[in-house]
């Protein structure tokens, strides 16, 4: 378009309609291309995607962490048994849709295996099951450019993330605002929620405020990480605790 010129409905729907090569998960492209609301936990998920994968919903991590493939917005892991999680939904909610990916369920049976199916280094203990090569790879590509599974990776990740603000809700008695919420849920995404829920015992004595939990659990878990890791997690950390595009008012529910 020109500058100048205007989009009219018609160009609008357009858009909408043709599928993303890259879909990358937003409060624009979740309602309007893929028709299911935005939600505020979907928008924690979409703060967490942001540090994942750029918010990309068919991001593929090729085993750069000995851990197999990883994929979509939550980076669902193959070694830990994430990824046949979100396998299996996809199967069983568009069961239509899987069988013109992938034609079959072998991959399921693989990613089943203990360790999903990966030795210690994350490479394929079957050879014929080594996702990060065709034809996996370029299977694995097309479920995210799928919206029907876009769909399910979306519905599965809020999930996930509802019930662990649940248990946050149960635990963190001192956290009230969508900041702080916001903070623990990526924080379990990202170290594990066993390991939040017992730091949280630390740092959340009776009489702090939310202000410094956060701090201080912001300085444990950078303490925790790997030296090499130790900045990237500073400043994730200091993204949810600082930034503006989360409130300091009460969660909606609090």
């Amino acid at each position: 378009m020109a500058a100048g010129e205007r989009a009219d409905s018609a160009l609008i729907g357009d858009l909408v309609r043709r599928r993303a090569p890259r879909a990358v998960l937003g409060p624009a492209y979740v309602p309007l291309a893929l028709n299911i609301p935005f939600t505020p936990v979907t928008r924690f998920v979409w703060l967490t995607s942001l540090f994942e994968t750029g918010g990309g919903l068919g991001t593929l991590n090729l085993n750069t962490d000995q851990c197999g493939v990883s994929f979509g917005i939550l980076q669902w892991s193959q070694k830990p048994g994430q990824l046949h999680v979100i396998l299996q939904a996809c199967c069983t909610r568009e069961p239509a849709e899987w069988e013109r990916i992938f034609g079959g369920t072998g991959i399921l049976d693989h990613t089943a295996k203990r360790n999903g199916g990966v030795d210690m280094h994350g490479h394929s203990v079957d050879p014929k099951f080594e996702l990060t090569e065709d034809p996996w790879k370029s299977k694995l590509e097309a479920l995210g450019t799928s919206p029907a599974m876009q769909r399910v990776q979306i519905d599965l990740a809020s999930n996930v993330y509802l019930n662990e603000l649940t248990r946050a809700r149960g635990y963190a008695h001192e956290i009230r605002s969508e900041r702080g919420f916001a903070f623990l849920l990526d924080l379990a995404n990202q170290f594990g929620a066993g390991r939040v829920v017992q730091q949280y015992k630390i740092a959340g004595q009776p009489d702090t405020t939310e202000h410094e939990i956060l701090k201080r659990l912001e300085d444990a878990f950078t303490n925790i990480a790997r030296p090499e890791f130790q900045p990237q997690v500073r400043t994730r950390r200091e993204f949810f605790r600082t930034t503006a595009m989360l409130s300091d008012e009460p969660l909606a529910g609090q």
